[in-house]
């Protein structure tokens, strides 16, 4: 056997137990640009039939890692189904996780360990249960500059590949100073591990959609909270259960049974698109909820199914053609549950529903649908500008890959998720004080610049004798001495009005959040 090389073909020895943080990954481009658009590295059944075989394949549900060698067998198995295929070498830093992964030595020997503390600097293959964050990808090596051209190329071709927020270079030496040892090794039995993918893609999509809406009121600030941390307390102060129940379906990715009839048919609606997308099944996501909210009546009162049945007729109604308009529909429907499933048949897009306004739609509708649309498209479905939050993506990628791992009870821990990136609206809770000299100027420069109609001037006088003159320049008010002060400052609630009704673009949500850190 050829000695370790490290990614760069230098001589190294095996990982030691303390310091075996990064392994390598073997994939292929097409493979690897589906899983940094999509957030997590998976195994083939998360990619549809957009998979092309690549070391993920040879134990089904696991993720394979190298230490310092990689195999020239490993590199050719990931490039073998199409002539296209570009190799490439995905250092993964692992500094986070702990718990129990399958190793492989040299000898062919499979063992379970805990990571990393069981490592004994023997193992040169890494079996760990998936999925794994895309965050967690420290740097992307190509063989050649025009391999590393070519899956740029690739990536800008698509609309959801975030490929240049990752390390890239070309490294020759780790291709052709591979190892010869046969991949996937012969005569080791490793049993399949289920995966769970179609509710942490729906919870991708929610955390980032409902981040978007942060600023529509508190309703929506606290549900954003909730769909990062599932354990605080703001559910109480919810009083919709459709959303109240959020942080515990992120937790568990099951429908929660609270009595409630319209919660129990809105989680169920939930799971059914989520599970959809991963569905060989020719139906759509609107033929998914008919079928659902179509033999969900069992246990109702004659009324309650009653109401379903119309909501149903309506709906298939609005599926194929309706001459009503969405106020005579939002009428005859009045209960949230019936409108958010109708806005669900009326809208197809998330952008579209971001900016949808009309008077008889609350802000709890508006949140429960988003929460629907999330499910429907998921993580990957989401376009770029709806992914890139700031501070979003490596929250967000964490969040899910946890959620996979409880609902697969593999007993994997990712280490502590990185902070929740907040809205803007939460940036702006009164302190003690009220705001904060910092909150008062990134108020004032975000009205100015936006030309919201809540600023004013406050002109404070001291005691004693004012004098009103009005003439052709205007009205004036004549002060002995010096006025105390004059204050420009921003009406608060009508600022909130505006925040809420007016999405920014990146370039103005950044300005602010860094006048705030001043």
């Amino acid at each position: 056997m050829e000695p370790n090389t490290d990614l760069f073909g230098t001589a190294s020895p095996a990982p030691s137990t303390k310091a075996a943080t990064r392994w390598l990954l073997v994939s292929n481009h097409l493979n690897l640009l589906y899983m940094l658009a999509a957030g997590l590295v998976m195994p083939p059944m998360g990619f549809g039939k957009k998979y092309y075989q690549d070391t993920l394949a040879a134990y089904p549900g696991w993720i394979p890692l190298f230490a310092n060698d990689v195999p020239k067998t490993a590199i050719a198995y990931s490039v073998s189904e199409r002539n296209h295929l570009i190799p490439c070498i995905a250092t993964m830093n692992l500094a986070s996780l702990h718990g129990k992964v399958m190793t492989i030595d040299s000898e062919g020997g499979a063992k379970e360990v805990n990571f990393p503390d069981g490592l004994d600097g023997s193992e040169h293959i890494l079996l760990i249960p998936a999925p794994l964050p895309v965050t967690w990808v420290a740097s992307i090596a190509f063989q050649s500059s025009d391999n590393k051209t070519t899956c740029e190329a690739d990536a800008r071709d698509f609309g959801n590949v975030p490929l240049l927020d990752f390390k890239r270079e070309v490294s020759a030496s780790a291709f052709f100073k591979a190892t010869g040892w046969h991949w996937p090794p012969s005569g080791i039995d490793i049993p399949s591990k289920g995966v769970v993918l179609d509710a942490p893609f729906a919870a991708g999509g929610i955390m980032a959609l409902l981040l978007h809406l942060g600023n529509i009121g508190e309703v929506g600030m606290q549900a954003c909270r909730l769909a990062f941390d599932a354990k605080t307390e703001v559910a109480q102060s919810i009083p919709d259960p459709l959303i109240s129940s959020l942080g515990m379906w992120m937790q568990t990715g099951q429908t929660i049974d609270t009595g409630d009839i319209s919660n129990r048919l809105f989680w169920g609606a939930v799971m059914k698109v989520a599970a959809c997308r991963f569905s060989d099944a020719p139906f759509t996501p609107l033929d998914v909820v008919l079928d659902y909210l179509g033999s969900a009546g069992e246990g109702m009162d004659e009324r309650m199914k009653l109401a379903l049945v119309k909501l149903v007729n309506d709906l298939r109604t609005i599926a194929s053609f309706t001459d009503s308009t969405i106020t005579e529909i939002f009428e005859r429907h009045p209960k949230s549950f019936s409108r958010v499933m109708t806005l669900f048949f009326l809208r197809e897009k998330c952008a579209d529903l971001l900016s949808f306004k009309h008077p008889l739609l609350t802000e709890l509708d508006l949140i429960a649908t988003a929460i629907m649309f999330a499910a429907r498209d998921g993580w990957l479905g989401l376009p770029l500008q709806l992914r890139n939050f700031p501070s979003s993506q490596a929250a967000i990628l964490h969040r899910m890959a946890a959620m996979a791992h409880r609902m697969g009870d593999t007993g994997l821990n990712l280490g502590s998720p990185p902070s929740r990136p907040l809205p803007l609206r939460e940036l702006f809770l009164l302190g003690p004080k009220g705001w904060s000299t910092a909150q008062k100027d990134a108020a004032l420069a975000l009205a100015r610049e936006c030309k919201w109609g809540c600023i004013q001037t406050r002109v404070s006088l001291g005691k004693g004798d004012y004098r009103l003159v009005v003439d052709g320049g205007g009205m004036h008010i004549i002060v002995a001495g010096e006025a105390k002060a004059v204050q420009t400052e921003v009406d608060r609630e009508k600022f909130f009005g505006a925040l809420a009704s007016a999405p920014l673009s990146d370039k103005q949500d950044r300005k602010v959040r860094d006048l705030l850190k001043a």
